[in-house]
Protein backbone atom coordinates (compact mmCIF):
# COMPACT_ATOMS: atom_id res chain seq x y z
CA UNK A 1 0.00 0.00 0.00
CA UNK A 2 1.08 3.77 -0.51
CA UNK A 3 1.28 6.16 1.87
CA UNK A 4 0.16 9.21 0.91
CA UNK A 5 0.10 12.56 2.98
CA UNK A 6 -2.79 13.24 4.74
CA UNK A 7 -5.27 16.50 5.73
CA UNK A 8 -5.27 17.50 9.69
CA UNK A 9 -8.05 15.04 10.31
CA UNK A 10 -10.71 17.71 11.89
CA UNK A 11 -10.16 19.55 8.44
CA UNK A 12 -11.52 16.23 6.42
CA UNK A 13 -15.35 17.04 4.38
CA UNK A 14 -17.64 14.58 4.19
CA UNK A 15 -16.29 13.98 1.06
CA UNK A 16 -12.37 13.84 1.35
CA UNK A 17 -13.70 11.79 4.28
CA UNK A 18 -15.71 9.11 2.06
CA UNK A 19 -12.76 9.52 -0.40
CA UNK A 20 -10.23 8.02 2.78
CA UNK A 21 -12.46 5.21 3.89
CA UNK A 22 -14.56 3.79 1.25
CA UNK A 23 -12.42 0.72 1.11
CA UNK A 24 -10.88 -1.57 3.58
CA UNK A 25 -7.86 -1.21 2.32
CA UNK A 26 -8.05 2.75 2.36
CA UNK A 27 -9.35 2.29 5.48
CA UNK A 28 -6.29 0.17 6.78
CA UNK A 29 -3.84 2.57 5.27
CA UNK A 30 -5.87 5.55 6.90
CA UNK A 31 -5.87 3.87 10.12
CA UNK A 32 -1.63 3.03 9.51
CA UNK A 33 -0.90 6.74 8.20
CA UNK A 34 -2.45 8.25 11.95
CA UNK A 35 -0.78 5.08 13.63
CA UNK A 36 -3.98 3.21 15.08
CA UNK A 37 -2.22 0.40 13.36
CA UNK A 38 0.96 -0.38 12.98
CA UNK A 39 3.10 -0.38 9.64
CA UNK A 40 4.25 -4.33 11.07
CA UNK A 41 4.29 -6.09 14.15
CA UNK A 42 6.87 -5.31 16.53
CA UNK A 43 6.19 -8.46 18.32
CA UNK A 44 8.03 -11.56 17.42
CA UNK A 45 5.85 -14.54 15.80
CA UNK A 46 5.74 -18.00 18.31
CA UNK A 47 8.79 -19.05 16.54
CA UNK A 48 10.42 -15.42 17.51
CA UNK A 49 10.65 -14.58 13.22
CA UNK A 50 9.69 -10.96 12.87
CA UNK A 51 9.33 -11.11 9.28
CA UNK A 52 5.90 -10.21 8.72
CA UNK A 53 3.60 -8.55 5.55
CA UNK A 54 -0.19 -7.51 5.41
CA UNK A 55 -2.33 -10.88 3.78
CA UNK A 56 -5.58 -11.38 2.44
CA UNK A 57 -7.84 -13.82 4.17
CA UNK A 58 -11.47 -13.79 3.84
CA UNK A 59 -12.03 -15.81 6.76
CA UNK A 60 -11.07 -13.01 8.96
CA UNK A 61 -12.96 -10.18 10.02
CA UNK A 62 -11.18 -6.89 8.63
CA UNK A 63 -10.11 -8.91 5.36
CA UNK A 64 -6.46 -8.90 5.85
CA UNK A 65 -3.96 -10.42 8.76
CA UNK A 66 -0.36 -10.33 9.48
CA UNK A 67 1.50 -13.29 8.07
CA UNK A 68 4.84 -14.55 9.20
CA UNK A 69 7.20 -14.91 6.01
CA UNK A 70 9.24 -17.49 7.61
CA UNK A 71 6.58 -20.07 9.48
CA UNK A 72 3.08 -18.83 7.82
CA UNK A 73 1.80 -17.94 11.48
CA UNK A 74 -0.91 -15.38 11.27
CA UNK A 75 -1.73 -12.58 13.44
CA UNK A 76 -4.76 -10.41 13.38
CA UNK A 77 -3.80 -7.33 11.99
CA UNK A 78 -6.25 -5.44 15.22
CA UNK A 79 -3.97 -7.22 17.40
CA UNK A 80 -2.40 -4.78 19.84
CA UNK A 81 -4.41 -1.74 18.79
CA UNK A 82 -8.06 -0.34 19.86
CA UNK A 83 -9.64 -2.45 18.00
CA UNK A 84 -8.37 -5.66 19.41
CA UNK A 85 -12.01 -6.76 21.61
CA UNK A 86 -14.41 -5.32 19.26
CA UNK A 87 -16.37 -6.79 17.20
CA UNK A 88 -17.58 -3.86 14.68
CA UNK A 89 -16.59 -3.75 11.39
CA UNK A 90 -13.62 -1.18 11.15
CA UNK A 91 -15.26 0.96 9.09
CA UNK A 92 -17.31 1.21 11.87
CA UNK A 93 -15.63 2.14 14.65
CA UNK A 94 -13.06 4.25 11.95
CA UNK A 95 -16.18 6.22 11.40
CA UNK A 96 -17.47 6.74 14.95
CA UNK A 97 -14.04 8.04 15.39
CA UNK A 98 -14.43 10.98 12.69
CA UNK A 99 -17.70 11.74 13.70
CA UNK A 100 -16.65 11.82 17.48
CA UNK A 101 -14.03 14.14 16.75
CA UNK A 102 -16.33 16.75 14.41
CA UNK A 103 -18.75 16.89 17.29
CA UNK A 104 -20.96 15.21 15.14
CA UNK A 105 -22.00 12.28 17.64
CA UNK A 106 -25.77 11.82 18.27
CA UNK A 107 -26.94 8.39 18.58
CA UNK A 108 -29.17 9.18 16.06
CA UNK A 109 -26.79 10.19 13.81
CA UNK A 110 -24.34 7.74 14.77
CA UNK A 111 -26.86 4.48 14.46
CA UNK A 112 -27.51 5.77 10.74
CA UNK A 113 -24.27 6.54 9.71
CA UNK A 114 -22.27 3.94 11.61
CA UNK A 115 -24.85 1.24 11.47
CA UNK A 116 -24.89 0.52 15.11
CA UNK A 117 -27.79 -1.48 16.06
CA UNK A 118 -27.78 -1.40 20.23
CA UNK A 119 -27.52 1.91 21.82
CA UNK A 120 -25.12 0.55 24.51
CA UNK A 121 -22.09 0.29 21.64
CA UNK A 122 -22.66 4.15 21.16
CA UNK A 123 -22.41 4.54 24.80
CA UNK A 124 -19.49 2.06 25.37
CA UNK A 125 -17.64 3.84 22.51
CA UNK A 126 -17.98 7.26 23.15
CA UNK A 127 -17.06 6.35 27.15
CA UNK A 128 -13.88 4.67 25.89
CA UNK A 129 -12.55 7.86 23.26
CA UNK A 130 -13.13 10.03 26.31
CA UNK A 131 -11.55 7.67 28.52
CA UNK A 132 -8.24 7.63 25.96
CA UNK A 133 -8.50 11.41 25.77
CA UNK A 134 -8.86 12.46 29.71
CA UNK A 135 -4.72 11.82 30.40
CA UNK A 136 -4.12 14.06 27.57
CA UNK A 137 -5.73 16.83 28.83
CA UNK A 138 -5.08 16.39 31.97
CA UNK A 139 -1.35 16.62 31.33
CA UNK A 140 -2.08 19.41 28.64
CA UNK A 141 -4.89 21.80 30.53
CA UNK A 142 -6.44 24.45 28.02
CA UNK A 143 -9.05 27.48 29.27
CA UNK A 144 -12.22 27.25 28.09
CA UNK A 145 -13.59 31.00 28.57
CA UNK A 146 -14.53 34.13 26.56
CA UNK A 147 -17.44 35.77 25.56
CA UNK A 148 -20.18 33.87 24.07
CA UNK A 149 -18.66 31.06 24.82
CA UNK A 150 -21.09 28.30 26.66
CA UNK A 151 -19.65 25.51 27.95
CA UNK A 152 -21.20 22.34 28.77
CA UNK A 153 -20.13 19.36 31.27
CA UNK A 154 -20.99 16.25 31.41
CA UNK A 155 -21.61 15.04 35.02
CA UNK A 156 -20.36 11.46 34.43
CA UNK A 157 -16.65 12.81 34.07
CA UNK A 158 -17.46 13.92 37.85
CA UNK A 159 -19.29 11.64 39.84
CA UNK A 160 -18.95 7.54 40.03
CA UNK A 161 -21.55 5.50 38.42
CA UNK A 162 -23.68 3.58 40.76
CA UNK A 163 -24.26 0.41 38.75
CA UNK A 164 -28.41 0.46 39.98
CA UNK A 165 -27.12 0.10 43.48
CA UNK A 166 -29.62 2.92 45.09
CA UNK A 167 -27.18 4.84 47.24
CA UNK A 168 -26.61 8.31 46.29
CA UNK A 169 -23.39 9.21 45.39
CA UNK A 170 -21.69 11.88 47.55
CA UNK A 171 -18.95 14.05 45.40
Amino acid sequence: MAFTPLLPFDSFTDREWVEHTNTTENIIEFCQNIGLIPISPTNPCAKQHNNWYMGACARSRAKYLWRCRTCKTTRSIRDGTLFSKSKLDLHQVVDLLFYWSQCNDSHEHLRRHCKFTRESTIIEWKNFMRDICAPYFLLHPSTIDGVGHIVKMDESSWTKRKYNVGLVVNN
